[in-house]
């Protein structure tokens, strides 16, 4: 139904994802100035190994405990989901171990946030135009928060967990907002389809055939007319398959990690020049 990830637009999110996720999970767990033999730290947290001295740093499985540098004094460790992993400084011919558990995150953890601080009235938003979206088949607004990701764009794997999100939507267009959409961009796993809708608003009821279809297999639907100037609140959850994958491949052939989006419907072409939407506000936590 969609065409493949515009590269510019995921490039551009993903820098910006990357920042924000390493700036914001920090753990106040830290470790001694003597190695530690054993170490806790929870999905999406971080905590700080340190060796006493310069040294080259190795996982026993980047997919469960990554090390965020590979060589230095002390390192940042970052859970990516649970499991077990053995962390390991190397130095002058010499090795310390420490044995990290990952515990899966608590319910009701925020693993993304559009600002620091959702509630803040004075946080403007991000705006969506027609001008801007129209070219593009593939997104009105990419969210830069990431879901999965391995290899070049690491980060924690919350495939497998039911996510709760919560949206505030502003149409700044000149007529009712005709439809919007929130999915995500994984391509394989599970029996959604490619590319499946969380979140479906429309004016009037959705043909039979649409809610049928892999897409919409685990749709929360709504029908609304959010009027120019109003906003609505989106919420709805929903659990990525355990093995869901993205197909699509940058540059280089690495895959890109698993994002959320609000498509642009452009083979039902529901939007017009003078279109637009605010995303004032938009929190995803662990259900």
């Amino acid at each position: 139904m969609f065409a493949k990830i515009s590269k510019k637009i995921v490039a551009v999110a993903l820098v910006a994802a990357m920042a924000v996720t390493t700036a914001t999970v920090a753990s106040d767990n830290t470790a001694s100035a003597a190695m530690k033999k054993k170490a806790t730290v929870y999905q999406g947290k971080q905590i700080t190994l340190n060796a006493g001295k310069s040294a080259t740093w190795t996982s026993s499985n980047d997919q469960i405990a990554h090390c965020m540098k590979k060589s230095g004094k002390s390192i940042k460790i970052w859970g990516i989901k649970a499991g077990k992993a053995t962390i390991t400084a190397t130095a002058g011919g010499k090795k310390q171990t420490c044995k990290v558990t990952v515990k899966k995150a608590k319910k009701g953890t925020v693993i993304y946030s559009l600002s620091r601080d959702a509630s803040d009235k004075k946080y403007p938003g991000v705006e969506c135009k027609y001008e801007t979206f129209k070219y593009d088949s593939f997104s009105i607004f990419l969210f830069d928060g990431t879901f999965f990701g391995k290899d070049t764009y690491i980060s924690p794997d919350y495939r497998g967990r039911k996510l709760s999100v919560s949206m505030k939507i502003k149409n700044t267009g000149k007529r009712v907002l005709p439809e919007l959409g929130v999915c995500f961009n994984y391509t394989k796993g599970g029996k959604d389809g490619s590319y499946p809708f969380a979140y479906h608003l429309s004016t009037k009821k959705l043909p039979s055939k649409v809610k049928k279809d892999k897409q919409h297999k685990r749709t929360t639907y709504k029908i609304a007319k959010v009027k120019p100037g109003k906003s609505i609140n989106v919420k709805f959850t929903f659990t990525i398959p355990k093995n869901a994958m993205n197909g699509d491949k940058d540059d280089n052939g690495v895959n890109y990690p698993i994002m959320m989006y609000i498509p642009n419907l452009k083979d039902t072409s529901p939007y017009k020049s003078g279109d637009a939407i605010k995303v004032m506000s938009c929190t995803v936590k662990t259900a």
